[in-house]
């Protein structure tokens, strides 16, 4: 994960209001992420299918709670990606 670059585009984000404190839990979730996958977010987001799976291993993680960790990852493919990714439901109609 490329900590400071997502650093900084987190806290130039316009949709986040309390920037200390969240942006520093998303990249906490960030690196729980890394750590469920097994890989670097960076080898996630470069694949629409691969982003999809991982948000789908996310999810059935017992450490995922209310989609905390599957945000971090959509912002960082935000990040990566200039794009938002879709609800799962509507990728698995594409």
């Amino acid at each position: 994960m490329r900590e400071l670059e997502y650093k900084e585009f987190l806290e130039s984000a316009e949709e986040i209001n309390s920037k200390n404190k969240a942006v520093k839990s998303r990249i906490s979730r960030a690196y729980k992420a890394e750590d469920i996958l097994g890989c670097s977010l960076d080898e996630i987001v470069i694949d629409d299918d691969r982003m999809y799976d991982a948000l789908q291993l996310i999810n059935h993680d017992s450490r995922e709670n209310n989609g905390n960790i599957q945000n971090a990852v959509r912002w960082y493919y935000k990040f990566a990606n200039g794009k938002t990714f879709p609800r799962l439901t509507a990728y698995r109609k594409l």
